[in-house]
């Protein structure tokens, strides 16, 4: 009886061992962290951002300009949905190459002056982070943008396609839907003011150009942003289309853009496809422990079963 109740310990231990082992396989390894923040508030998300290799150094009379710089563009936002600066403002001292900085901030057309103020300063609190001492910065908000250089690019026409995201598809039967879209795209298109709305029940489409383009370059500038969102994201669940001087897009869903929270099918801040991954990485790890956990309990089974059958023969034997 003391063999029988020894082995029978030395195997409960190793089932114990197993189980251990099936536990700390199905626990998700921690992933390093992304730069990419993501926010509740939709007027304080993030979607993406373009930055230059070119970098200045630290504590250089460039970055004193545009420290300068993003602070006043804070400011001036209780004023305007728009505002661009230059700085030095023009002491009338030729200064230094590389040492002048142009920047612009522009929020969206239905932003109030406080809302586009937060949005602005959220943006320009994560310059610092997503693009260090980069001496250019294009960075998008879910309902504003900043951008500065070392060169002007003030009233020039640059339609390069700085992001372009559509959503899930629609099904071939949401007939109804398709032509909500249809129609409010088309709405935007037909416009020809700089910002530009248009809805049709719980889809809303918005267009706008930076406001330093003359009528006629934010109109060629548009055309093109609307005709890419038909093109590419008609069939989509929502979608955007940002250019360097312009975007157009469409979301579904009740609310202003500026206070509706983004929709999981408008396409996608851009930080979602980190965090996405990362869930994909840990589902993955999961379901191979749920997988390593069966086989070991069937292993388990097995050599527990053939133990205690040993045991059994043992104690008839005797």
């Amino acid at each position: 009886m003391s063999l029988f109740r020894s082995k029978m310990f030395k195997t409960k231990t190793t089932l114990h061992c197993f189980f251990l082992a099936a536990v700390i396989l199905m626990v998700p390894t921690s992933s390093t962290a992304t730069d990419n923040p993501s926010y509740s508030a939709s007027t304080d998300t993030f979607i993406h951002a373009n930055c230059s290799q070119a970098r200045f150094s630290p504590g250089s009379a460039y970055e004193t300009n545009l420290k300068s710089l993003l602070s006043s563009l804070v400011t001036s936002t209780v004023l305007s949905r728009y505002n661009n600066l230059t700085v030095p403002f023009g002491s009338g001292i030729k200064p230094e190459p590389n040492v002048i900085v142009y920047g612009l901030f522009q929020c969206s057309v239905d932003l109030d002056p406080r809302s586009c103020s937060s949005c602005v300063s959220r943006a320009i609190e994560l310059v610092g982070n997503t693009c260090p001492n980069s001496y250019s910065v294009f960075l998008l908000m879910q309902n504003c943008q900043v951008r500065y250089d070392k060169s002007s690019f003030f009233g020039v026409e640059d339609k390069t396609v700085m992001l372009k995201t559509c959503g899930q598809p629609m099904g071939f039967d949401d007939q109804d839907a398709l032509t909500r879209v249809s129609d409010v795209i088309g709405s935007l298109g037909s416009g020809s003011e700089p910002d530009r709305t248009g809805v049709n029940g719980d889809v809303r489409g918005m267009a706008q150009c930076t406001r330093d383009l003359s009528p006629a370059q934010c109109q060629d500038c548009l055309t093109d942003a609307i005709g890419r969102l038909r093109s590419d994201c008609l069939m989509a669940q929502g979608g955007y289309v940002y250019l360097s001087k312009c975007y157009a897009r469409f979301s579904f869903g009740g609310g202003s853009h500026a206070r509706q929270t983004p929709n999981s099918n408008f396409g996608g801040e851009k930080y979602d496809k980190d965090d996405d991954d990362s869930n994909i990485g840990k589902t993955l790890l999961i379901i191979i422990g749920i997988i390593t956990l069966v086989i070991l309990l069937v292993v388990v089974l097995a050599f527990l079963g053939k133990k205690l059958r040993k045991l059994h023969d043992d104690k008839c034997c005797r």
